[in-house]
């Protein structure tokens, strides 16, 4: 039963609104944060790149652009913040986390790295020598080629000389 003297305590409707639209307002961005977060784990295989690669509610939060304390509140403790929860157990299933493990990680791709970087060093360096010793070969066979197109020319030149002569083979002697 209600009654004429006592206030009305409901919240105006424009009110209720603007609070739900601030509520998904929150949601959203942590959304768009947590697509941004998995893109840039992704590109750094596995390594989430800031914060020395430790990725909590508060990163979460500050990427956002958002409190950390919002969660905390009425509007968010039964929902948003367990998708928070959700979302980090996760990511952080799939990723290294922590300062020591994702140094550990990052030397370790980085020792492949040179690796394979030396590896690659030693193939150019032993093609460039096979290269060098193809064009020795290749430059002494056109030293030959040359000696035996002169000495071509210069039998042609004595047999162009002798003119009409008959040119007649000498017997093989051996037989």
């Amino acid at each position: 039963m209600k009654t004429t003297n006592a206030p009305d305590l409901a919240a105006p409707a424009g009110l209720i609104a603007f609070a739900k639209k601030r509520t998904q307002a929150v949601v959203t961005k942590l959304r768009a944060s947590m697509k941004t977060i998995e893109a840039e784990i992704d590109a750094h295989e596995g390594i989430y790149p800031l914060n020395g690669g430790k990725l909590s509610q508060a990163e979460l939060c500050r990427r956002a652009g958002i409190s950390n304390v919002t969660l905390s509140t009425p509007a968010h403790r039964d929902t948003t913040h367990k998708m928070v929860e959700a979302w980090l157990a996760r990511v952080k299933s799939t990723t290294v986390t922590g300062r020591k493990s994702v140094r550990r990680a990052v030397t370790d791709r980085a020792d492949d790295w040179k690796r394979a970087h030396a590896a690659i060093a030693q193939s150019y360096r032993a093609a460039e020598l096979e290269y060098l010793d193809i064009r020795a070969t290749v430059q002494k066979l056109q030293r030959s080629v040359q000696k035996l197109e002169d000495e071509n020319a210069a039998l042609r030149k004595v047999l162009e000389s002798t003119g009409a002569a008959k040119v007649v083979a000498f017997p093989n002697r051996d037989k």
